[in-house]
């Protein structure tokens, strides 16, 4: 009826929101912004859908505009889902959200893999709500991932002296406790993670590489056909199970698994590496070949993609080509054994 009626698109982002339509939503708060870039709601609304997405830079434009802003009063209620794993929690923008944002911008730098940047972020979120365990946990990723340990071990306990139970504190505590080789700890630890909360996707994906490791390759399907079920969008997952189910001989699933993993993430080397693999070992040489060479390309300095695909050109009869990739594979410090070097170089 009203095209120019404002207030419409940002109350249809939000229904759309609620409905599973974050797309339209993100449009229709885009819209919205457009005409009122000042609305605070609407902004932290579009920050959020943004960071969701995984569009990083203009999440960080949006989170850092909304700093600058005076917080005012507001009937809107947001459901917020933690972006670290914690509880979900009501909230609403009155009072000073300034916590939250520099939260927002520190998992964003993390992200982008500016640890130094995220550091500071979250060093002021902690310091303007220190009784908000999500913030503990979050800074102590970005430490784990900084490799300071042992800071980060300091503030998963802060955050489970604040709430004992939560779920990704004691996940990251539990994976800290087994990186020594103590994996049969760290599996108990994660199970009693997923058993206090059974929706963390993060400890079915760390449970189910351990049982890789292990080669429990039945407790492994089973954890990545959970993580995949909470949260299709992650790539190692697929890549991962795949492998399980090319263990226990399921090759079309395995082959279904990589080439997700590949739809999900075009550049991710190694599921194009593995799903090669696969291809070799069903005498699909001509496509695997095709796949160790988008491999080679996005990462040139892959020596085990070269040397694989030296053995499916050598099968193939594409002798020169297969001495020149085994070659390569050499100066890259894969191990050869000088057997095969003779055979393919002769």
């Amino acid at each position: 009826m009203d095209p120019y009626f404002w207030d419409a698109y940002y109350g249809r982002g939000l229904s759309k929101e609620r409905l599973g339509d974050l797309k339209g939503a993100l449009t229709d708060y885009n819209i919205f912004l457009e005409s009122k870039p000042d609305q605070v709601e609407a902004l932290f609304a579009r920050a959020v859908l943004r960071y969701n997405y995984g569009q990083w830079a203009v999440a960080k434009e949006d989170f850092s505009a909304l700093l600058k802003k005076p917080s005012g009063m507001t009937n809107t209620v947001f459901h917020q889902t933690s972006p670290s794993g914690g509880d979900n929690r009501i909230m609403t923008l009155q009072g000073n959200m300034k916590a939250y944002y520099f939260n927002y911008l520190g998992l964003i730098e993390w992200r982008m893999k500016n640890y130094r940047q995220a550091m500071i972020n979250l060093d002021s979120a902690v310091k303007l709500t220190p009784n908000m365990a999500d913030f503990w946990v979050n800074r102590g990723i970005v430490k784990q991932s900084s490799r300071d340990t042992l800071a980060a071990v300091k503030d998963f306990k802060s955050a489970l002296q604040i709430d004992s139970e939560h779920a990704l504190a004691n996940h990251n505590l539990a994976l800290l406790g087994g990186s020594d080789g103590r994996e049969k700890e760290t599996e108990k630890k994660l199970t009693e993670a997923i058993e206090k909360n059974p929706n963390l996707v993060y400890s079915y994906e760390e449970r189910g590489f351990i049982r890789m490791k292990a080669r429990n390759w039945k407790g492994a399907l089973e954890d990545f056909n959970q993580a995949i079920f909470l949260d299709a969008s992650e790539p190692d997952n697929w890549l991962h199970r795949g492998i399980v189910k090319e263990k226990i001989k399921d090759v079309q699933g395995a082959l279904a698994d990589y080439t997700q993993a590949i739809k999900l993430k075009s550049d991710y080397e190694r599921a194009w590496m593995n799903r090669g693999n696969l291809l070799s070992k069903t005498d699909r040489l001509n496509q695997a070949i095709e796949d160790y060479t988008i491999a080679i390309t996005l990462y040139p300095e892959y020596g085990l993609a070269y040397y694989n695909r030296a053995l499916a050109l050598h099968r193939t009869g594409q002798l020169k080509k297969a001495c020149a990739d085994l070659l390569k594979a050499q100066n890259l410090n894969v191990s050869i054994d000088k057997k095969i070097v003779a055979t393919i170089c002769k």
